[in-house]
């Protein structure tokens, strides 16, 4: 009977939230009509003028933002990035930025699920079950216990509550969000970063006993559970919710997604950048005609790159955030004030890289984002993230980028039928002691064909020389012998997370850890953090 009320509630959320996504839906094409008018008004605000440097993430920039941060006074924070960057960047933030953000995040959601007809709108999100100085945890700080109509809408909010913390430390991650999934049957899973979803349904299909361990122990041991803890179930009840636990406990073999919160019609994540493979292994778990992928709009610590505009059962991306001033300058051009252009100006089939200004000390601060335009919504150009422009290493002057790593990995997944769409593959400088020359590691992650033989040494060769192929420097330094031959390693992907986030946070890697083609610090440095 909890769960019908449950779900009666939660309908009429639903219906409201679309009633409120028609209002904003209205309130984004007036931002969309005014948006040249705007952008000039913030530049004005901004002082940016023709002189104005463009600047990366350094000294002059940390000098800005410390000066913006002590204007602003003791509401000052700072979220600290991942990523790409060995040191983490400190971002400030305030309560009204906090709130900005969060209300972004929800006008996007609320205009989503009016325009894609989403009738069950609770939304899962799969965020951090530890704390940390991430932007995400700073979003979903939880205060105390959640109020009981938030945790109807967005059940993973009751995951910051001790009980929970308690079971995660006992059971594991994966369990208590099947438990909180299989209770609340939610409409929409939301992950920003498609590996941690990834990581999740593969684990749970995986590890079927260890993930469904807390259901089974739940419905055969009730009694041994805080009775604030049924409190919870009761709060997050659906319309079946009961039946699901029992089949779950009563399963030897693993259910499919469908059998544990059949209410899941689509899930939102990132779909631009080198996140291919992770979007195929989600795609065997949850098949497209069955679940909706929505694509999720670009947004870093740094700023919202784009907003998501929905027309006609399409996602346009827009640069469209709040108080945010948008430059771009073409791929291939330097970082001069001189070739920076405004957003109206942007041409379609086009790359551009992103730079932005706001009142929180960025001052035409260059994102190293690059952005496919892909059309125009009015005269603001449809942008789809592309990769980092900046991501290469270099031993010896071959200066290795990620475009041309990412490059190569198709090449091999179209050469070698073993190699799986979704297998990770990626790649890491290394420098050992004991070793002459450097050379580059490439690493193995996650499905492979055992079935179909294949010779480490066949595969490391091809692909030495498809890096020959793509980068003339580096095959000149391979020939003279100054670089070593590419080495191949398979690695589970919970022992790679480990070892490329570092022990200062791997229980966090959702928040802190991305996934890349290209890494900038060597194998060695990370085998020792690892270690």
């Amino acid at each position: 009977m909890r769960g019908i009320v449950n779900d009666c509630l939660r309908w009429l959320i639903g219906f409201g939230i679309r009633r409120i996504g028609l209002g904003l839906e209205i309130i984004q094409r007036i931002k969309v009509s005014i948006f040249c008018w705007n952008q000039k008004r913030l530049k004005r605000r901004y002082e940016i003028n023709a002189d104005t440097p463009i600047l990366s993430y350094g000294p002059a920039l940390e000098e800005l933002i410390e000066n913006a941060a002590a204007h602003i006074g003791g509401d000052a924070r700072f979220a600290l990035t991942s990523g790409s960057t060995a040191k983490p960047k400190r971002i400030l933030y305030t309560k009204k930025r906090l709130r900005s953000t969060k209300f972004a995040y929800i006008d996007v959601f609320a205009r989503c699920y009016r325009a894609l007809g989403i009738k069950r709108t609770s939304l899962y999100v799969f965020s951090s079950l530890s704390r940390d100085d991430s932007l995400t945890s700073m979003l979903i700080d939880e205060k105390g216990r959640p109020p009981y109509l938030s945790t109807l809408q967005a059940p993973y909010r009751i995951q910051s509550h001790p009980i929970l913390q308690a079971l995660a430390s006992c059971y594991g991650a994966t369990a208590v969000r099947l438990w909180i999934l299989t209770i609340a049957n939610p409409g929409v899973l939301y992950s920003t970063n498609p590996s941690t979803l990834s990581v999740f349904l593969d684990e749970f299909a995986t590890e079927w006993q260890r993930s469904s361990r807390l259901i089974k122990d739940w419905c055969e041991r009730p009694e041994t559970f805080h009775p604030t803890l049924h409190m919870i179930a009761a709060r997050l009840a659906s319309r079946g919710s009961s039946t699901r636990l029992r089949r779950i406990a009563t399963s030897a073999a693993p259910l499919h997604l469908d059998d544990c919160a059949p209410g899941v019609a689509g899930y939102v994540c990132w779909t631009g950048g080198y996140v291919k493979p992770f979007l195929d292994r989600i795609a065997i778990h949850l098949p497209p005609e069955r679940y909706r992928l929505i694509p999720m709009y670009s947004m870093s610590t740094e700023t919202i790159e784009t907003v998501s505009c929905f027309r006609n059962d399409n996602v346009a991306f827009l640069p469209l955030a709040s108080r945010v001033l948008y430059e771009f300058i073409e791929e291939g051009m330097d970082d001069r004030p001189k070739n920076l252009l405004t957003a109206d100006q942007l041409e379609a089939g086009r790359t551009y890289t992103m730079v932005v200004s706001d009142p929180y000390g960025l001052c035409r601060y260059q994102t190293g984002d690059l952005f496919l335009c892909r059309g125009q919504v009015g005269k603001l150009p449809d942008l789809r993230f592309v990769r980092r422009r900046d991501l290469e290493y270099s031993f010896t002057g071959e200066k290795l980028t990620a475009k041309q790593v990412s490059t190569v990995f198709q090449q091999l997944r179209e050469e070698f039928a073993s190699l799986k769409s979704d297998a990770f593959l990626t790649c890491v400088p290394s420098q050992p002691v004991d070793e002459p020359l450097p050379h580059y590691k490439i690493v193995l992650i996650g499905a492979f064909d055992e079935s179909t033989e294949i010779s480490v040494d066949e595969l490391a060769g091809r692909c030495d020389a498809l890096l020959g192929e793509m980068n003339c420097e580096y095959k000149s330094k391979r020939e003279s012998g100054r670089l070593g031959h590419v080495q191949l390693v398979r690695m589970p992907i919970n022992n790679f997370i480990n070892r490329m986030s570092g022990p200062q946070h791997p229980a966090n890697w959702e928040t802190q850890f991305k996934f890349l083609p290209l890494y900038r610090r060597t194998w060695e440095s990370l085998s020792a953090s690892f270690r």
